[in-house]
Parts: structure tokens; C-alpha cells; sequence
């Protein structure tokens, strides 16, 4: 009977450091996998809707499609090179710590670059589709709620530009606010360890 019963040897598996990190960074790089797949899903969902616009709406759909590609491109990019990070943590570091302190910068820059560069992307787009653009913004608005419902107007592409580059500034300050907390505290328990 206990050669069924497997979550013993899974715990004592996920105990081990160097399991531990290895098994974090895979994780890192199957969300980027899953990003990447999302964003590709969304991009071509995003050519579809811009088609069915005016051609002035259309000029401003591509700008947002390329900000979307190239926000898009950030986020994998930096998704898979915290997950580098992590795969090679001095092996001195609780993991645990290390890996979220890791996590928490990389929430930050995520959601900094898709924030500034959808809010900008958007602005661009409300301005010139006007009420066209909801479609196509509403794509993102689950990850950027600020997205959804913009209306038609130049001060709404303005508010998007500020809602997004001051949104993606105070997460990003708040990614690497958290990450130095974990990692001050964890060399303070260290410290009082070591005394």
C-alpha cells in the first residue's frame, strides 16, 4: 500500500533547494508558454475586429496591435529570463525567498510594460476609432481593467495614457518594493541565525 501513496516523497522532493528552483523556473517558463499563446490568440482576434472598422479606426488599430505585439514580446521576454534567474539562485538563499522576491519584481515589470504600453496603444486607438475601439480593447481589460469602457473622446485616450504609464510605474515600484522587503527581512533572519 505505500508504494501508492507518492505525496511523502513529493514533499520531501519540493524540500530539496535545488528541486525546489528547478521546478519554480519550469513553472516561470510555462507561463510564459501560456502568455505567449494567449497574446498570439488575442493578436489575430485583434486583426479580425480591426478589419471590420473605418480606415481612419484602422490606423489607430495598428499602432495598438503593434504596441500589443511588442508589450506582448516584454512580458514573455521577461517572464523567461526571471525564470534564467531563477534556475541559477546561489544555493545559500532559502529558495522560497529567492523565488519570491523573483516573482514579485517580475509582477511588477509585467504589468509595467503591458500597462504603459496598452495605455498609450489605446489612447492612439480611442482617438481615432472612437467608439470602435471597446471591441477591441476589452481583449485586454481583464488584465488592465482601465482598458474596458473607455469613451469616445480625446480626454478618455488621455486618461488612458495616464491610467496606464502611472499604473504600470507604481507596480513596478511596488514589484521591487516587495521583492527588497523579502529579501532585506531574509538577510535579517539570517543575521540574528548566524548570531
Amino acid at each position: 500500500m505505500s508504494k501508492y501513496l507518492f505525496a511523502p516523497q513529493v514533499l520531501q522532493r519540493l524540500s530539496d533547494r535545488s528541486f525546489f528552483r528547478i521546478f519554480s523556473a519550469r513553472v516561470l517558463t510555462a507561463s510564459a508558454a501560456i502568455v505567449a499563446l494567449y497574446a498570439v490568440i488575442v493578436f489575430f482576434l485583434g486583426w479580425k475586429e480591426l478589419f471590420e472598422l473605418s480606415s481612419e479606426a484602422m490606423i489607430g488599430g495598428i499602432v495598438y496591435q503593434l504596441l500589443f505585439a511588442f508589450a506582448s514580446y516584454l512580458v514573455v521576454h521577461a517572464i523567461l529570463l526571471r525564470a534564467r534567474e531563477v534556475r541559477i539562485l546561489d544555493e545559500r538563499v532559502p529558495p522560497a525567498v529567492a523565488v519570491s522576491a523573483i516573482v514579485a519584481r517580475l509582477a511588477g515589470e509585467t504589468y509595467a510594460f503591458a500597462s504603459a504600453l496598452l495605455g498609450i496603444g489605446g489612447a492612439i486607438f480611442v482617438w481615432f476609432a472612437g467608439r470602435g475601439a471597446g471591441r477591441l480593447l476589452e481583449k485586454a481589460a481583464f488584465a488592465l481593467p482601465f482598458l474596458k469602457a473607455a469613451p469616445a473622446s480625446f480626454e478618455a485616450g488621455a486618461a488612458l495614457i495616464v491610467k496606464g504609464v502611472l499604473g504600470g510605474a507604481l507596480a513596478l515600484l511596488l514589484g521591487f518594493l516587495v521583492a527588497e522587503l523579502l529579501i532585506i527581512r531574509a538577510d535579517q533572519r539570517a543575521g540574528t541565525v548566524e548570531e
